[in-house]
């Protein structure tokens, strides 16, 4: 009698495994802060939520959290002022938010530091996408959190992006070749984002262990962006043309091409068997894993 194969280890399968171990096995004197990252319509935020959800259910005693690195963009205000700023530069990469530049570091490691280290309680702020007419701002009202923490999940989509050393920049740059969705910005434009990625490592010096989705970036975000948008506009009757969403994407493309390789290869987090990678195919579906 021939058994049923056994179903495919799924993302969240790999990541509960790992995040299960480690939380077991973690003796440090501060909360366990894991970081996960994904690009953008791989299923990162699907997957941080899945594992918050088990981690509450099946470990009722521990105080997990999740924060959003989006949930630290600038207020209106002050993403207004580094807009105007940018049209002056000409720079379209930093006129609205999404990219390095556009967060309030500062808040975000301060918020991090407390919640790793025991502080109580913590202000955690949210943020609104839709106001202002889509240019999005931080709610007044925050969430808070009053109990010493265990666990931490810090979701971002350029979470563990390093900055290219300034002085390697330029042959970065013309390495993508002429074609590149890259080099369809000015490189000072991009020198100016890679500075301000430089800034983002303290956070990301933060993270005790790293989970994070590889797959074939410039072919699937594309393709999974233009399925959600196909969904949104079957349930709302509209939506951004195919064009339209290519253009979008296009602004945060140079990220992906510029510094999500090295992610992969590197991870974010330090220590032997502390990152894990999750590769996914355009399907979402686990081709492999391996943890370094």
């Amino acid at each position: 009698m021939e058994q049923d194969p056994a179903p495919a280890a799924t993302a969240f399968d790999v990541a509960t495994q790992f995040v299960d171990r480690e939380i077991q096995n973690w003796k440090g004197p501060h909360a366990l802060v894991i970081g996960i990252s994904g690009p953008q319509g791989s299923g990162k935020s699907f997957l941080t939520a899945k594992i918050l959800d088990h981690l509450r259910h099946s470990k009722p005693t521990l105080n997990c959290v999740g924060l959003l690195l989006d949930d630290f963009y600038l207020t209106h205000k002050d993403q207004v002022a580094v807009t105007k700023a940018a049209q002056l530069s000409e720079n379209a990469l930093l006129q609205g938010r999404g990219l390095p530049g556009t967060h309030d570091l500062e808040l975000a490691v301060e918020t991090l530091h407390k919640l790793r280290n025991g502080t109580v309680p913590v202000g955690i702020p949210f943020y609104d996408k839709s106001a202002f007419n889509g240019e999005g701002d931080r709610l007044d009202l925050w969430g808070a959190v009053d109990k010493t923490v265990d666990v931490v999940l810090f979701e971002g989509w350029m979470n563990g992006f390093k900055a290219i050393d300034p002085t390697l920049f330029p042959a970065a740059y013309m390495c993508t070749g002429t074609e590149s969705v890259v080099q369809k910005t000015h490189m000072y434009h991009l020198e100016e984002i890679n500075a301000d990625l430089g800034r983002y490592e303290p956070l990301w010096g933060l993270f005790d262990r790293f989970v994070y989705l590889k797959t074939d970036v410039e072919k699937n975000v594309y393709k999974w962006r233009l399925q959600q948008e196909a969904d949104l506009i079957s349930k709302r009757g509209t939506g951004m043309t195919d064009a339209q969403v290519v253009q979008f994407v296009d602004r945060y493309m140079p990220m992906y091409v510029l510094y999500y390789w090295r992610m992969c290869a590197e991870g974010a987090a330090k220590g032997k068997d502390c990152n894990l990678c999750i590769e996914i195919n355009g399907d979402r579906n686990v081709e492999g894993h391996f943890y370094f």
